[in-house]
């Protein structure tokens, strides 16, 4: 496994959690692309560093106290498949919820090109993982 690009994955999922944008941007090609699934809030493709920060900013706000952890990793070559877990507080609660999701990671020249939510929440995920040909 590439483990440099495990890392740029790990230090991104961190800058999220941290909620530090240059970070962030500082691991992906000024090309980046993220897409979104199709199910989320705001679905699509965002292309280059302002329209990818505008959607990172978009999920802030929504998730004010959202955290990404990753249970596990799979290596294809120049892609990461990471799966993992959400987390956010309820509304007007202290207790916590989350979900699974799955994501891939693409890279050139160990910077990140292309981010892509594979899957979220349990169904999502199994559907993703089985049409990946992956296993947990």
């Amino acid at each position: 496994m590439s483990q440099e690009n495990v890392e740029i994955v790990r230090r991104g999922l961190d800058a999220w959690n941290r909620r530090d944008m240059d970070a962030l941007l500082d691991l992906g090609d000024f090309g980046i692309e993220f897409v979104n699934s199709p199910t989320a809030v705001e679905p699509g493709t965002r292309r280059g560093r302002d329209e990818v920060s505008a959607a990172v900013q978009a999920q802030w706000d929504f998730l004010t106290d959202g955290r990404f952890e990753v249970d596990q990793f799979f290596d294809r070559g120049d892609e990461i498949i990471a799966l993992g877990r959400l987390s956010r507080r309820m509304p007007a609660s202290d207790a916590r919820i989350e979900d699974r999701f799955l994501g891939s990671y693409k890279f050139r020249k160990h910077k990140i090109i292309r981010v892509e939510v594979l899957g979220f929440g349990r169904a999502e995920v199994q559907a993703a993982l089985k049409a990946a040909g992956l296993r947990q």
